[in-house]
């Protein structure tokens, strides 16, 4: 392999490749210290398991780690096993755990300077001065890895749960609704977490990896690559002819004696001889600028053609705008015809009663086909052993109550999962909260064939009255 200082992009393409190749290992430790603090968290918040997914990702660089511990070894070596790995997990967390999660949390670079820390063992000032060495040049590549990253995790957290949504059961609202991720209110909600861990655990320690890559890059530029050529040059002077190695002694020893004696005539002087030992190929320094460049200059014999394509090109440009002007002008005018058309009917005053529909679903809402206690009748009909009638009574009375009562305007074709969202911004949280458990029932048991038992029937009815009762009903009655 020849020896060369790589490009940034070739560095984290080299990482990728290294977790490919060490892929049993590094996702084997991850898999063994994340899935379990996941199911810890989720089980701790499942009410609300947004909460769960932010500390997750909150601890992502203690997670780290222990993948940047593992091909870490794996470059100088074999890799260690997950037992080995989790046996050293003191040794992982320090130093530089504390930092990670407060003050570079948000560390675009992340991936990048987390060796400074966890292998270089540095902190404090020493710590700061050799992010900033490492930075020089190659910052850029690592904030870029973090962003090509990030949106691969969103992609693939979105495109699983497009996934999940193509099993949800036949009528049940499929459309993702991030903002549901924070009620913890939804079935769906679990299947999103899952999404979540799965998208994470597939990104994560490619991104480690491809970050410790290039890391190791700017070490061989910054260290390893001058070392090389030190090697190289000494290699090149032992070689070279007696010429060469004359004046390199001339040049030790007017380094030695600070008072060198007057030169001779017709000798050269100290000061010549090690201008001429500077002017060696091994001596020259090298230095990048980046500067614009016309790569299309044309000779001067070309310039009259130049000029004659310059014409036409203004020709052609004055046309096109010509012809810009006309399409600008007729689109205006259909504009303002359809404007003419079209406007009464946007600025036409809607009425201000509300109409609520007579039937959801194919169910009648309508006050008069519903009896007049709902709750009673229902827990009734749940005594009898008729279940599902119980909660399409149930569901239907809601319904009529939100139309009539509430007047929230819900239309014909509007699913349940419309319905939910609707009833969340008209009722109260408790009353929301009911209404949530009554439609998961009801869709259970309408689309999946799943009846509830007589218990939790016998409790929502129970339930019912204190959000649902009209003025003639009731409210805080029991049904039974």
């Amino acid at each position: 392999m020849q020896l060369r200082p790589r490009g940034g992009w070739e560095a984290l393409d080299l990482g990728f490749q290294m977790a490919r190749a060490w892929w049993r290992p590094l996702w084997g430790v991850w898999l063994a210290v994340y899935l379990p603090i996941a199911v810890a968290l989720h089980a701790a918040f499942q009410d609300r398991l947004w909460i769960a997914i932010a500390a997750l990702w909150w601890l992502k660089p203690l997670f780290d780690r222990f993948v940047l511990h593992v091909v870490s070894r794996a470059v100088f070596g074999a890799p260690p096993t997950v037992a080995e790995t989790l046996a050293t997990w003191r040794d992982i967390l320090r130093p530089g755990a504390f930092m990670a999660l407060t003050l570079f949390r948000l560390d675009p670079a992340r991936s990048f300077m987390m060796p400074v820390w966890q292998l270089e063992r540095q902190t404090g000032k020493e710590a700061s001065r050799r992010r900033a060495a490492l930075g020089k040049r190659m910052r850029g590549y690592g904030i870029w890895l973090t962003v090509v990253c990030a949106h691969f995790e969103a992609l693939m957290f979105v495109s699983l749960g497009l996934v999940g949504a193509l099993f949800a059961p036949a009528g049940a609202d499929t459309r993702l609704d991030f903002a549901q991720m924070f009620r913890g209110d939804a079935q769906w909600d679990w299947i999103r977490s899952l999404c979540y861990l799965a998208a994470v655990s597939i990104v994560e320690p490619l991104y480690v990896a491809a970050g410790f890559s290039l890391y190791l890059n700017r070490r061989a530029v910054l260290e390893g690559w001058d070392i090389e050529l030190q090697l190289r040059r000494l290699d090149e002077r032992l070689r070279s002819a007696g010429a060469g190695f004359a004046a390199v002694l001339a040049l030790a020893l007017a380094c030695v004696f600070l008072t060198p004696p007057p030169a001779r005539a017709g000798e050269p002087s100290a000061k010549e001889e090690i201008r001429e030992v500077l002017k060696a190929p091994e001596f020259r320094q090298y230095r990048e600028t980046t500067r614009w460049k016309y790569r299309y200059e044309q000779p001067r014999e070309d310039r009259a053609a130049s000029d004659f394509w310059s014409s036409v090109g203004l020709f052609l440009a004055d046309i096109s705008q010509a012809v810009l002007w006309v399409v600008a002008a007729l689109g205006l005018i259909a504009f303002l015809v359809i404007a003419r058309r079209y406007a009464p009917r946007l600025f036409r005053e809607r009425p201000d009663t509300y109409q609520p529909p007579d039937t959801l679903f194919g169910l009648a809402v309508t006050p008069e086909s519903l009896p007049d206690d709902v709750a009673r009748a229902a827990a009734a009909l749940a005594r009898d052993g008729r279940l599902r009638e119980a909660l399409s009574l149930l569901y239907r009375g809601a319904l009529s109550v939100l139309v009539h009562r509430d007047h929230v305007a819900l239309a014909a074709g509007d699913t349940e999962g419309d319905c939910l969202r609707a009833a969340r911004n008209a009722l109260p949280q408790g009353g929301a909260d009911y209404f949530a458990r009554l439609v998961r029932a009801w869709t259970g048991a309408a689309y999946a064939g799943r009846l509830p038992d007589m218990a939790m029937t016998m409790s929502l009815a129970d339930e019912w009255a204190p959000h649902f009762a009209r003025a003639s009903e009731p409210a805080a009655e029991s049904a039974t």
